[in-house]
């Protein structure tokens, strides 16, 4: 209270609002307004509704093969996420594949991964396909809770 002469009466500790005692909800895609008057630690955060890394993967001689990629942290249970995975092939022009093998779980889901080795015949405008060669790849693995 300000020291300015004025008495006040006593503050009615009903009127305090009390900390929160649970973790906050997770980032939503349309926000809400809560309904409980709670305040919130300034060292608070919220869940993530994506799981994100970054996967270096070899391919070797194999011209398709198959990634299973565990999420950092697992989704809730029955939550079937929506994976993306984005080939990250610097200094070739080989032509990457990455798509979804299977249903996703919670916990993982699998990619399989495709390489092609292009010539191209600009003369004919085609795309000549001939065995790849052995490499790495980095693969950025995306996950969305729906």
């Amino acid at each position: 209270m300000a020291d300015d002469g004025v008495s006040y009466p006593p503050l009615d500790p009903g009127l305090i609002p009390e900390p929160a005692s649970s973790m906050p909800p997770g980032v939503s895609d349309m926000g809400a307004r809560g309904t409980t008057v709670r305040y919130a630690r300034e060292d608070h955060t919220h869940a993530s509704k994506a799981r994100k890394e970054r996967k270096a993967v070899s391919s070797g001689a194999a011209a398709s093969f198959l990634m299973t990629w565990v999420y950092p942290t697992p989704f809730g249970a029955g939550v079937v996420p929506i994976p993306v995975g984005i080939a990250e092939a610097t200094g070739t022009t080989d032509s990457i594949n990455v798509q979804v093998e299977g249903t996703p779980t919670n916990t993982q889901c699998v990619f399989r991964i495709s390489r092609f080795s292009q010539t191209n015949v600009a003369l004919l405008g085609l795309t000549i396909l001939s065995l790849v060669a052995p490499g790495s790849i980095n693969v950025a693995c995306i996950a969305l809770e729906p």
